[in-house]
C-alpha cells in the first residue's frame, strides 16, 4: 500500500492562525456540558479564527463558487412575513402532520422535529424557541464524488440554497399562523448547532468522520433549521446500525489527507463522540475547495447503498443479542 502523502499547510495560511486551538474552543477535554463557543462560519471580525475564514474566501473565489455562494446569501436575506396577530389552534399531532408536509412540498427529503435543547445554541444567542424543525437536502452524488472540487463547493451551495428556500418557505407558513418561527440554514453557523440537533430528530446518526449517516442517503445531504413555538411532537433518535459499522471501518480515516479522523472517541464539552480534529482539518479545507473528501468516500453514502447497510447492521446485531 502507498504511503499517505503528509499534508503541510500553506505558511501564509498559518501565519494568520489565533493563538487559541480549535481543541480548546470547542471543548475537547471539558467534562461539564456547556454552550458551543463560536468558531468558524460567523462573522469574522466577532471569532478567533476569523483571519482563515476570511483567507478562505480568498482561495475559493472563483467565478462559480462566488456565484453560488452569492445566491446562498441572497436567498438567506430575504425577509419574513410578519407574525399575524391571531393563533391559529390546532393540537400538536395536527400541527406535525401540517409542517412536515409543508416541508417537503417545499422539496425537504427529510423532515424531523425534536425539543430545542440550550447546549446547541451558540453562547449568547439570545434565543428561546421550544422546538427545531430539522430538513434535509439531498446532494448530487455523482458531484459528492469528486471532492475536493469546484464542482463539490457550487452542489453543496446549491443545496444550502434549496434549505433557505425551504426553511424559509415553513419559517413563512408558521409566521402567518400567528407563531414565532426563526429559519436557519448553511453555510453560515447562526445560532445553532445543527448536528445534535438532526440526530435527535430522527434523521441519523453521527459518523466517525464528524458528520450524521442517514437511513436514506449516508453522508451525501446538508441540514437546515426551524426554530418555532408551534406546539409540536418531537420524533425520536433513530438507531440505523452505523454506528456499530463506524466502530470497524476505517475508509475515511484512510482518506483523509490532514488525519484529521481518529479511531477512537473523545469527551467533548461533556459527551463522549467522534470528534474530527478543527486544528488538523481546517488547513486542507480551506485549502481544499471545502474538501468533503470524508462523505464522498463513507460507503453508506453511494445511492441505494445506505438502506441495505442499515438492514444488515440491524439484522447483524440482532443475531449477536440473540
Amino acid at each position: 500500500m502507498a504511503q499517505k502523502k503528509i499534508f503541510q499547510p500553506n505558511p501564509e495560511q498559518l501565519k494568520l492562525a489565533p493563538n487559541i486551538t480549535g481543541r480548546e474552543i470547542n471543548g475537547v477535554g471539558e467534562a461539564s456540558h456547556r454552550q458551543p463557543t463560536r468558531i468558524y462560519w460567523h462573522d469574522p471580525d466577532t471569532i478567533e479564527y476569523g483571519k482563515m475564514q476570511l483567507w478562505f474566501y480568498l482561495q475559493n473565489n472563483s467565478k462559480r463558487a462566488a456565484e453560488a455562494r452569492r445566491i446562498a446569501y441572497e436567498i438567506d436575506a430575504l425577509p419574513l412575513p410578519d407574525i399575524t396577530d391571531k393563533k391559529e389552534q390546532a393540537t400538536a399531532e395536527e400541527w406535525t402532520t401540517k409542517v412536515k408536509k409543508v416541508a417537503l412540498e417545499a422539496s425537504a427529503e427529510m423532515v424531523g422535529i425534536t425539543k430545542m435543547q440550550s447546549e446547541w445554541l451558540f453562547e449568547n444567542s439570545g434565543l428561546d424557541y421550544q422546538n427545531i424543525i430539522i430538513v434535509a437536502m439531498k446532494m448530487d452524488f455523482d458531484k459528492l464524488a469528486q471532492a475536493p472540487s469546484v464542482t463539490t463547493s457550487v452542489e453543496t451551495m446549491a443545496q444550502y440554497s434549496r434549505g433557505a428556500k425551504i426553511a424559509k418557505t415553513v419559517a413563512g407558513w408558521i409566521r402567518e399562523r400567528g407563531w414565532n418561527a426563526h429559519p436557519h440554514c448553511g453555510p453560515a453557523s447562526g445560532p445553532v448547532l445543527l448536528i445534535p440537533a438532526a440526530i435527535q430528530a430522527g434523521i441519523g446518526q453521527l459518523g466517525k468522520h464528524g458528520s450524521m449517516i442517514s437511513r436514506e442517503y449516508g453522508s451525501n445531504f446538508r441540514l437546515a433549521a426551524i426554530m418555532t413555538d408551534l406546539p409540536l411532537i418531537a420524533d425520536a433518535p433513530a438507531d440505523i446500525g452505523s454506528e456499530d459499522f463506524c466502530q470497524s471501518c476505517k475508509i475515511c480515516i484512510n482518506a483523509c489527507p490532514p488525519d484529521a479522523i481518529t479511531e477512537e472517541k473523545q469527551l467533548v464539552r461533556g459527551d463522549t463522540k467522534w470528534y474530527t480534529d478543527f486544528d488538523k482539518c481546517i488547513y486542507y479545507f480551506n485549502e481544499n475547495k471545502s474538501c468533503a473528501i470524508c462523505l464522498a468516500v463513507c460507503p453508506w453514502s453511494k445511492p441505494g447503498t445506505a438502506p441495505k447497510l442499515s438492514e444488515k447492521m440491524l439484522r447483524k446485531r440482532q443475531k449477536v443479542e440473540v
